[in-house]
């Protein structure tokens, strides 16, 4: 194949890419408002998006590792020397400034990413500390509150309270 093919390729693969992690992106901000207000069918069906749109990613990802490393091979260098923005400086134009773009346009968007998935991260770890408080509440509610006397005797008592003695 032609490198000019290969680069018109590998700028169509990028696209692509380009495009699933926007809608990554965007499946991300909906998984937050269902994580927020408490959603679990919402946040099933944001995974199962998520799921699907890295699925397709990983397709792309191996497409377009293939497409270097013959790229590489054409141009005369090893697939691990080749990023984009050497790729962009090796082809000059036409399709240099075109793939230094790309490549700009793919780290912007995975910094999104990044900072959308921390978010995310600190929205659930949230939402467990409530569970878990939620659950010991209920948890204590539930056993009985055993108070000790000086008999030796046990009595449960309501869960309303916390009896003490102050002598033993």
């Amino acid at each position: 194949m032609e490198t000019n093919e290969m680069l018109t390729q590998l700028l169509g693969i990028l696209s692509r890419e380009t495009e699933l992690y926007g809608a990554m992106s965007r499946v991300m901000d909906k998984e937050k408002d269902a994580a927020i207000q408490s959603d679990l069918i919402a946040l099933n069906e944001a995974e199962i998006e998520k799921e699907n749109i890295l699925v397709a990613l990983g397709l792309f990802e191996k497409q377009r590792l293939a497409l270097i490393t013959d790229l590489a091979e054409s141009l005369g260098y090893s697939s691990g020397e080749l990023n984009l923005t050497r790729i962009s400086k090796i082809v000059g134009e036409p399709f240099g400034r075109r793939l230094e773009q790309a490549g700009l346009d793919l780290s912007r968007l995975l910094e999104t990413l990044q900072a959308a998935n921390q978010r995310n991260k600190q929205i659930f770890e949230h939402s467990v500390a409530l569970f878990r408080g939620s659950f010991n509440l209920l948890n204590d509610l539930l056993t009985p509150n055993t108070v000790y006397y000086r008999t030796g005797n046990i009595q449960s008592t309501k869960s309303t309270g916390k009896c003490v003695c102050s002598e033993i």
